[in-house]
C-alpha cells in the first residue's frame, strides 16, 4: 500500500513531542538537518567517494551504508518539513497540491525559469 503524505505525516507527528510541536524548533531542525546532510556530501567529496558530474552528485563510489545515510538524513527533512506544516495547522497534500498548481502555471506561462516568488 502507497503511503499518503497526509497519512506520513500524521504517522511521523505522532513521534513528536509536545516540547518541539513549535514553529522555531521545527525550522531550527530542518536547518540542521540540511546541514547534516551536506555535512555527509561535504565530507564524500573530500574523500574522493563523490564527484561532480554535470551539475549532478556521481554517487557510484559511495557503499550502500554511506547511500543509506544519506537517505536518512533525506528522511529527517521530510519529518522537519511534516513537523512545520503540522505547527501552522497545513497538511502536506494541501501543500503539494499547491506548490504542483503554482509550478504548472508557471511552466504554462513560460516563466518557470524566472526570478522571484509571484511571476
Amino acid at each position: 500500500m502507497e503511503l499518503s503524505l497526509n497519512e506520513y505525516q500524521r504517522r511521523a507527528m505522532t513521534t513528536c513531542m509536545e516540547s518541539c510541536d513549535n514553529h522555531a524548533y521545527m525550522l531550527m531542525g530542518l536547518v540542521g538537518e540540511v546541514g547534516e546532510l551536506f555535512s555527509k556530501l561535504a565530507k564524500a567529496i573530500r574523500k574522493e567517494k563523490i564527484a561532480m558530474n554535470n551539475n549532478d552528485f556521481d554517487l557510484q563510489n559511495l557503499t550502500d551504508q554511506e547511500k543509506h545515510d544519506l537517505m536518512s538524513e533525506l528522511g529527517d527533512l521530510q519529518w522537519f518539513i511534516a513537523g512545520i506544516a503540522f505547527s501552522m495547522g497545513k497538511d502536506l497534500q494541501e501543500i503539494g497540491d499547491e506548490n504542483l498548481a503554482k509550478l504548472a502555471s508557471r511552466k504554462e506561462r513560460g516563466v518557470i525559469d524566472g526570478d522571484g516568488d509571484n511571476r
